[in-house]
């Protein structure tokens, strides 16, 4: 008797859930852009709870979810890194390769 209220129980539950899942939008991905490999590589970060939040409500206004908005924003910090931004004025060009003045970094 006890099994067969528990199992009804579980039915219930389960209905429920999935009549719930219906109406729900999923919001984390493994594909971080139309045409981008899986992203499965997690980097953890240490923050404060008024941090989190305010990643959090930027990133709604922005209609991505939190770990887009902090990897479009670590991405674009380090292209500017690791690729130079100075404008082509400031480079100097040969043949065979070319550098920037201002940096120092061989373009190519």
């Amino acid at each position: 008797m006890e099994s067969e209220t528990n199992m009804e129980g579980n039915c219930n539950i389960r209905a429920a859930m999935d009549k719930a899942a219906e109406t729900m939008t999923p919001t984390r991905r493994t594909i971080a852009k139309e045409g981008d490999a899986p992203v499965g590589a997690q980097q953890l970060i240490r923050c404060t709870e008024e941090e989190k939040d305010n990643w959090k409500t930027v990133a709604a206004n922005e209609g991505i979810s939190v770990s887009e908005w902090i990897r479009n924003l670590l991405n674009k910090e380090a292209l500017k890194k690791l690729v130079c931004q100075h404008p082509a004025e400031m480079r100097k060009s040969y043949p065979w390769s070319e550098k920037c003045n201002a940096c120092g970094e061989r373009i190519r």
